[in-house]
């Protein structure tokens, strides 16, 4: 039975948040260490853009400098997120760590297994969107959960989070998010272009379950249901001095810097593969 660490971090400002995902991935080595599962939250509200969007094109820069909003650009693909309150997830491993498939598409329905199972214990009837037969791919859009991909889950009729993976040969990182509330007033401000009836076509864990549902308790479920669904063992860890280090230069050096978070520059020296 595999193990695999579980790292629950300290709240923290987004560039950290984003500074500590880079750390892990870039750390793992897969023929001697064990795979992290990890779990963080946003403690004041903050947008994460993707690795290729155009922060004037996707955000309404005014109303985000108004209002005190950070961005930051991730490494992974994907539209824009308003992060608020929800549980965000990251895991580091490799293909061989959870069986996973050469397709990056296929290696979702795999990896957000434990989502699902998740999902169920909170008596909710979640699906994937492309397993309907009205499943039709979304049009593009500078905000991610107005967009519908094949695998992304799905509560009665509505999208419910969203994902994005990034590989580095055999080495799988992926992160996302699980809103517990949505504030749809402030993504309306924060995000240009059309967002579509967001309102009806997307859906918080506390809308869906018809209660409220905090971090702790969803972070549990989500742990228990990890455990079970992949057939691992967990133990709670922290990150190491190493990694600690590496953080600190990812935060000071890309994620706080407007070369990396507007015109995707950095200093860092890439890992092979990257």
């Amino acid at each position: 039975m595999k193990t695999w660490r579980v790292i629950v971090s300290p709240d923290t400002d987004p560039y950290t948040n984003m500074a500590v995902d880079e750390a892990l991935q870039q750390t793992y080595d897969y023929n001697k260490q064990m795979p992290v599962l990890r779990f963080y939250r946003w403690p004041t509200s903050a947008i994460s853009i993707g690795v290729s969007q155009k922060p004037l094109e996707a955000l309404n820069l005014p109303s985000i400098r108004a209002r005190n909003i950070s961005f930051v650009r991730r490494m992974t693909g994907g539209e824009g997120i308003y992060h608020d309150s929800e549980i965000t997830y990251s895991m580091v491993c490799s293909k061989a760590d959870l069986a996973l498939p050469d397709s990056a598409r296929k290696s979702f329905r795999v990896i957000t297994n434990f989502i699902l199972d998740a999902y169920k214990e909170f008596g909710l009837k979640p699906y994937y969107a492309g397993d309907t037969p009205e499943y039709a791919h979304g049009e593009a859009a500078s905000f991610c959960y107005s967009t519908k991909e094949h695998f992304d889950v799905m509560v009665d009729g509505k999208k419910l989070g969203g994902n994005a993976q990034k590989r580095t040969g055999d080495i799988i990182f992926q992160h996302g998010t699980i809103p517990l509330r949505l504030n749809f007033a402030a993504i309306k401000r924060c995000f240009r272009g059309e967002l579509g009836d967001i309102e009806n076509n997307i859906t918080s864990l506390t809308e869906a379950c018809g209660r409220d549902i905090h971090f702790d308790e969803g972070v549990k479920q989500l742990k228990s249901s990890f455990t079970k669904a992949f057939s691992v063992r967990v133990f709670k860890s922290f990150l190491s001095e190493h990694e600690i280090d590496l953080v600190h230069t990812l935060t000071q050096e890309k994620y706080k810097t407007e070369d990396w978070n507007y015109f995707r520059r950095t200093r860092i020296m890439k890992k092979d593969g990257d």
